[in-house]
């Protein structure tokens, strides 16, 4: 099974790929969309959207694991964040792909062992499962997390919130 995990951002959307085989995960390829604040919002979106759809394209996933934005202070950036977090559903929907959601806490508790786990602590994991030679950049680093999120909730698929 191939997995896409996607931590979406407006300025980052960090993007993980892993397979696994015998309930082990194995690290496919991971980075981030950039966008510029220069760029329109629309144009921004549309970025994310065409970035994460060739990425479906080129690895063919089974499987998309979205990264649920949090209530962040200002509502702008959590209403901005949740856009992005469309933007990318729509792509993996396009695409025809199952779509599932995780919140931050559940990724933390499962990748770490605690939900109040740091971000330096979930990539320091991320590298560990995954044998990575270096932990990845912060934004691949939370994406990777998703993917494994959901391959260690997997075994339990008819529980999970499935976003429809």
């Amino acid at each position: 099974m191939v997995i896409l995990g996607i931590d979406p951002g407006l300025l980052r959307t960090g993007y993980g790929i892993i397979a696994v085989k015998d309930k082990k995960p194995s690290f496919i390829d991971c980075g981030f969309i950039g966008t510029s604040s220069s760029t329109s919002f629309p144009l921004r979106l549309k970025k994310i959207y065409d970035s994460l759809s060739s990425l479906i394209d080129k690895f063919q996933p089974d499987v998309v694991a979205i990264e649920d934005t949090y209530i962040a202070k200002n509502a702008q950036v959590a209403l901005k964040m949740g856009k992005a977090a469309g933007a990318a559903i729509v792509a993996a929907a396009n695409k025809k792909r199952k779509i599932f959601s995780f919140t931050p806490l559940q990724i933390k508790q499962n990748v770490v062992g605690g939900g109040n786990a740091s971000k330096e602590q979930v990539s320091f994991m991320v590298k560990q499962i995954l044998k990575l030679e270096e932990e990845p950049l912060a934004d691949a680093s939370d994406a990777l997390a998703t993917a494994l999120c959901y391959s260690s909730y997997a075994q339990y698929q008819d529980h999970l919130e499935k976003v429809e």
